[in-house]
């Protein structure tokens, strides 16, 4: 299988995995937010019922060894890292930011420029 699609699974799975977590953690709030009822329910019937949580997705199996494939510095051989972000790239090809976007977040680096010190006098 390609490296390209080796990543859109990769991407696939950890859209997945977070719509999930979002999925779990949102059933666990509103379990936690109803522990008064769930707690008077426990004292009249003598059990609790049990939380049902979807299960996590299962990483996919080709995907385990995967490697970035960004091209290399100077050989131009693709890049050998494993350690990957979500995205299917290591830090060098592709896992940091690449700056601002918004129009706020443009104006926030401006403002965080080095600016010249003023002598005083």
């Amino acid at each position: 299988m390609s490296t390209p699609e080796l990543r859109r699974r990769l991407k696939a799975y950890w859209a997945e995995h977070d719509r999930v977590k979002a999925l779990r953690r949102q059933i666990l709030e509103a379990a936690e937010a109803d522990a008064e009822a769930r707690f008077e329910f426990f004292c009249d019937h003598g059990y609790a019922p049990p939380l049902i949580l979807p299960t996590e997705p299962e990483f996919p199996p080709e995907c385990v060894d995967m490697i970035c494939g960004g091209k290399g510095r100077r050989s131009g051989e693709p890049c050998q890292n494993k350690a990957l972000y979500p995205n299917g790239r290591c830090k060098w090809h592709g896992g940091a930011s690449t700056g601002p976007k918004t129009a706020e977040g443009k104006a926030k680096s401006v403002y965080n420029l080095p600016r010249p010190k003023v002598m005083g006098a």
